[in-house]
């Protein structure tokens, strides 16, 4: 089994203008990829109407963006403790609750990119006193995968945010 801890941070790209690209990195045995997509209305040849993720090209202030991120093992060895970490974009406010994954990982957040914890634990001064910080305030979002990764497996992660 491959041991180490393999964290990474899958910046975002971030812009009104996404183009068709997504955000991707390899490091070591684990293959990043972070896509932004939108809700958009599509219609089938027998004219039913569905809502779909489509990749994000453009986005404008007040849409909320879903990213996907999936992280794949493509070493021929298992990768073991698989985190990652994901910053929330710059000029974009994390909805909350809306961090979401396979039951396989744990999901912390850090206003600081620094310290994590679960939304209970995470506080903010503010005006002297101590209060629990809002999900508009998470900065970054990590998953920890509780089991190694396969060769060729993928973890999936998901989360919301609204362009400020």
């Amino acid at each position: 089994m491959f041991e180490g801890n393999w964290k990474f941070i899958a910046a975002a790209i971030i812009a009104c203008n996404f183009g068709s690209q997504a955000f991707a990195q390899t490091q070591g045995c684990i293959s990043l990829k972070s896509v932004p997509q939108v809700e958009q209305e599509v219609v089938d040849a027998n004219g039913k109407k569905t809502v779909q993720l489509v990749t994000a090209t453009k986005v404008v202030p007040g849409v909320e963006v879903t990213w996907t991120v999936t992280a794949d093992n493509v070493c021929k060895q298992p990768s073991d403790k698989v985190t990652i970490n994901n910053p929330v974009p710059a000029h974009m406010t994390f909805v909350a609750n809306s961090a979401t994954n396979n039951p396989a990982a744990d999901i912390a957040y850090s206003l600081d990119g620094q310290t994590y914890g679960t939304a209970d634990q995470l506080t903010v001064q503010d005006n002297g006193t101590t209060r629990k910080a809002r999900a508009d305030e998470y900065k970054f979002i990590r998953w920890t995968f509780k089991a190694p990764l396969a060769p060729g497996a993928q973890a999936v992660a998901h989360f919301r945010a609204l362009l400020n």
